[in-house]
């Protein structure tokens, strides 16, 4: 079966520590264990669970881990109070929960935060995807090409500056107000986008709930957790790509609010819940087909005219781009790698859709499969729509257990090799 590891919390809101200094003393690994336990012991009522469990920090560049108990096979062993051993090279490394070694984990890399509530909010994040199959939550993929056209975007930006002006506001009347707008947009996106309703649905129940759940368990105050939320909000609005984003921003504030109306909303949620819905009852908004004409209206109030400019000019050099990526990984000479079992990471700041029929094209991507580990560190790797295959450039350089090309490398299992097609392409191949 197919494992997606995403880097969940995006680096961009991670207070990052030197990369020369990822050593950490046992007795500091020790304390964060400790300060999770405690975060999330005092706030089983969120969930009306622990969610507290097996837990690795993993240096990247060694694969050394770090676990807070020991896994079930023996890979483990106990030193200084911490269990540590070394993460194999097929297992991808990222802020993720995964399986391993017989115990399901919760992953976080180094760096960790060095601001507690920053780094308590990143590892209860992971632990909620751990936890998740026992809460009820059963989710499953679906893509959001939508967010990255003109339309999707601008009213997608319109949404979350609607969402900061509720965070400013000093009456919770007016930022009911603002909410309700914030919903009008999204309920108008919905109407311009057949799925979108769906799509964004699924990613966030998956992932807007770890992050509201990180981020009630941080230890924040309420006034400490707007003022996150605002910096959040400021910052995502660079992000280059919104289609695997978004719901890390959307979901915590409405829940920042709902919070505030009912200290147990999330409670009430299931895997097939309808959270626009829900929101769109906790602040009385209607739910009606909404005219063009009222919706650009209400943009003015948002600053709409110059987002609308600023998403034409991104347009007209995204398909640019876009163009460029066709040419590179479907009509230029490239490889084919068939996955089978595969585990993936990816900087999901950086995901490109081409057409639905297409895929996406992944800048920063590491997968591993029965057939070795592929890593792409630049020029990006295209993940067709079915993730039944994933596209690179041409190969440049084809050894025995090393193949490379401009930006990426695959280290091959035994069993494996590269062939030329008669159509001067390539493919994965198993021997016989």
């Amino acid at each position: 079966m197919q494992k997606l590891i995403g880097i969940w919390l995006m680096s961009l809101f991670v207070e990052a520590i030197s990369a020369h200094n990822l050593q950490l003393p046992a007795d500091s690994i020790s304390i964060y264990f400790s300060q999770v336990e405690e975060a999330t012991s005092r706030h089983i009522g969120l969930w009306n669970k622990n969610i507290y469990g097996p837990v690795i920090i993993i240096d990247p560049d060694s694969r050394e881990v770090y676990a807070n108990v020991p896994d079930r096979v023996g890979h483990l062993s106990l030193n200084e109070g911490i269990y540590r051993g070394v993460l194999p090279k097929e297992v991808t490394i990222a802020n993720t929960d995964f399986e391993w070694s017989g115990i399901h984990w919760a992953m976080v890399k180094m760096p960790l935060p060095p601001n507690r509530y920053d780094r308590v909010d990143l590892i209860t994040h992971e632990l909620f995807h751990s936890a998740q199959a026992s809460l009820g939550f059963r989710f499953q993929r679906e893509d959001n090409i939508h967010l990255d056209y003109r339309e999707g975007r601008i009213y997608l930006r319109l949404e979350l500056a609607a969402l900061r002006e509720a965070l400013r506001a000093q009456r919770f009347s007016r930022a009911e107000e603002h909410l309700r707008n914030a919903l009008i947009f999204r309920k108008y996106r919905h109407q311009l986008y057949r799925g979108a309703e769906t799509a964004e649905n699924w990613l966030e129940l998956m992932e807007g709930l770890a992050t509201y759940t990180g981020q009630m368990m941080s230890g924040r105050d309420k006034w400490q957790w707007r003022e996150y939320l605002l910096q959040r909000l400021s910052v995502f609005e660079q992000t280059p790509s919104f289609v695997r984003t978004f719901a890390y921003e959307t979901v915590p504030v409405y829940g920042f609010f709902l919070y505030q109306k009912d200290n147990h909303w999330n409670k009430q949620l299931e895997s097939e819940s309808d959270l626009t819905g829900v929101f769109s009852e906790a602040f009385g908004m209607d739910i009606r087909i909404l005219l063009q004409t009222y919706v650009k209206q209400l943009a003015e109030e948002y600053n709409g005219r110059m987002i609308a400019e600023e998403e034409q000019r991104r347009e007209l050099s995204n398909n640019a781009r876009l163009d460029i990526y066709r040419e590179k990984f479907l009509d230029e000479p490239h490889l084919e790698i068939r996955l089978e079992d595969m585990n993936m990471s990816f900087d999901l700041n950086n995901l490109i859709p081409l057409d639905e029929d297409e895929g996406t094209v992944y800048h920063d991507i590491q997968i591993s499969d029965r057939w070795g580990v592929l890593t792409v560190v630049e020029g990006g790797a295209l993940l067709r729509s079915d993730w039944r295959w994933v596209i690179v450039s041409e190969p440049l350089v084809i050894t025995g257990e090393r193949v490379t090309g401009d930006g990426w490398t695959i280290e091959l299992n035994e069993g494996y090799f590269i062939e030329e097609t008669a159509g001067g392409d390539y493919l994965m191949s198993k021997k016989r």
